[in-house]
């Protein structure tokens, strides 16, 4: 009966997936043929909108992914606080970006003046660093007038405000507002979503709850008006090119779970280390819990069908990731086959380097590995494919998406020696696949392909570089600037909750779960003591 039941529990699983992959063929197909035999403006905007709004669904779904992942490559023991933490950040991120995000990254900025219909040699010199607060209404005699999304109106189709983003209208003329708000939502709640996997299994809820607002209000979109609004300090000053992200989501969101990382100290008994050395005080010592008492350290993963499950819908979500990101619809099927190329490159280089990583440790860690391969090791080299190819796969064809890839792999089994050499716990490897492989997909655009958007009639690979590099390297210097301060900041805060109102009225709310110790609880309602 048990056999039964699961394999109907299968079936109806995969005929859901048949179902959903049914629709998005329908939907291309409605694309294509409203693409080839429309030929009015209106069905244009039907279908770019159409498209983007799927896109947007993929890298939504995208956080069911990151959600198994995470879960299965962390102790079972902290599978609720892991999956709470993965619920809550789009939650959080879907208000801040509302409030603040949106505005800040995308809206008109006081220091250039309104994006007429056409562009000009004048717009050139123009150079941005902020967007606008919003929303924001005005009020005066007559009317009411809204600075943020508008509803369709016969007047305004595509819902845009009659001022305050004008560029964004002035680029997208034939997608909504409300269309891009939800996909650039997507994309912010993703960059926060990062953070997580890389601080798991000793990150306070309520510390990673107002860090990823803040993520998502502020830091993420200033960096983002930088590289993607239409007069970008990045983009116009130093012709900094990234085409889905792997700047603007990946290594923002890879910094801040480096930070994040160094701050919370590994996990009890990981390379070692035991909070009593920093934590250690009268009160500790005589009211310790029982269950505070010294764990071992386990490194192998708790359900690795979860973590596999969770790869394989990330990468279906990415095509909706990198795909959505082009404003040209011909491009889709290419940009959709050089990001799987990468991933399917990354994944193999990455297990072919698996004897690699056990010789290392058999020779500097001490710690005899068999040199097999490993199913977390393929997963981080697809992830880590996907995450290099991300500011290219535009650009650059089939064969550079493979070497991308390739490299890709490499660095995610390097990155990971290096972490462990440094001592950084990632219980989820995010900061070699996000932050390392964001680096080298960020300066892999140099090798964009003759007649693209970047490479001009006076295009120079050795200038082209030497920008990526220049860009990648203010980014991630103002990312973990700001992110230390904030985190130091929200600790400062919630620490300084607990000795004022005290631990039995609200629940431990400083950085490290249960001041320092490791994420033990598993039930609901010890969930909200951050266990």
């Amino acid at each position: 009966m048990l056999g039964k039941s699961t394999n109907k529990n299968w079936f109806s699983g995969f005929r859901y997936l048949c179902l959903f992959l049914a629709t998005i063929v329908v939907l291309i197909s409605c694309q294509t043929a409203l693409a080839n035999g429309g030929g009015r403006e209106n069905d244009f905007a039907a279908v770019e909108n159409i498209w983007l709004l799927l896109a947007g669904a993929l890298v939504f779904f995208m956080n069911a992914g990151f959600a198994l992942l995470e879960a299965g490559l962390c102790r079972s023991n902290n599978s609720i606080n892991v999956l709470a933490k993965n619920l809550i950040v789009f939650c959080v991120a879907a208000i801040a970006f509302w409030i603040f995000g949106f505005g800040l990254m995308f809206g008109d900025g006081l220091d250039h003046p309104v994006c007429t219909t056409t562009s000009n040699q004048n717009d050139q010199k123009i150079v941005s660093y902020l967007g606008h607060f919003s929303p924001t209404t005005e009020y005066n005699q007559f009317e009411q007038k809204s600075q943020f999304i508008l509803l369709p109106k016969d007047d305004n189709p595509l819902g845009f405000p009659e001022e305050k983003f004008s560029c964004l209208q002035r680029k997208f003329p034939k997608r909504s507002i409300a269309s891009l708000f939800f996909f650039q939502l997507a994309f912010a709640a993703t960059a926060a979503t990062i953070v997580s996997g890389a601080v798991a299994e000793r990150i306070s809820f309520w510390a990673f709850f107002w860090f990823s607002f803040m993520l998502v209000g502020f830091l993420y979109p200033i960096v983002g008006h930088w590289v993607w609004s239409e007069y970008g300090w990045l983009k116009q000053g130093f012709n900094f090119v990234d085409f889905a992200g792997s700047t603007v989501i990946h290594t923002v969101g890879g910094t801040a779970a480096l930070v994040g990382a160094i701050l919370l100290k590994p996990r009890w008994n990981r390379f070692g280390y035991d909070p009593h050395e920093d934590l250690y005080s009268s009160v500790l010592s005589e009211d310790m819990p029982p269950e505070f008492e010294k764990q071992e350290y386990f490194t192998y993963p708790s359900n690795l069908t979860s973590a596999t499950l969770g790869c394989l819908i990330i990468w279906l979500g990415w095509l909706g990731f990198n795909g959505g990101s082009t404003s040209e619809l011909q491009n889709i099927g290419h940009i959709i086959i050089t990001t799987i190329m990468s991933a399917a490159t990354g994944g193999v280089v990455a297990i072919l380097s698996t004897p690699i990583t056990a010789l290392w440790s058999q020779i500097f860690e001490n710690n005899p590995e068999t040199g097999k391969p490993e199913l977390s090791s393929l997963i981080n080299g697809i992830l880590g494919g996907l995450v290099g190819v991300t500011a290219s796969s535009a650009y650059i064809d089939v064969p550079i998406a493979i070497l991308i890839g390739a490299v890709s792999g490499g660095i995610v089994t390097g990155g990971s020696i290096l972490l462990r050499s440094l001592k950084i716990d990632d219980p989820v490897g995010a900061i070699p696949v996000h932050l390392f492989c964001g680096c080298w997909g960020t300066l892999a655009v140099f090798w964009s392909l003759r007649g693209t958007e970047v490479y001009q009639d006076n295009y120079n690979v050795l200038g082209q570089l030497g920008s990526q590099i220049l860009g990648w390297l203010i980014v991630f210097i103002v990312i973990f600037v700001l992110s230390w301060i904030v985190w130091v900041s929200i600790g400062l805060i919630l620490y300084s909750f607990d000795i004022i109102i005290g631990i039995d009225i609200l629940p431990t709310l400083d950085l490290r779960d249960n001041a320092g110790f490791p994420s033990i609880k598993t039930s609901e309602v010890e969930l909200a003591q951050g266990g």
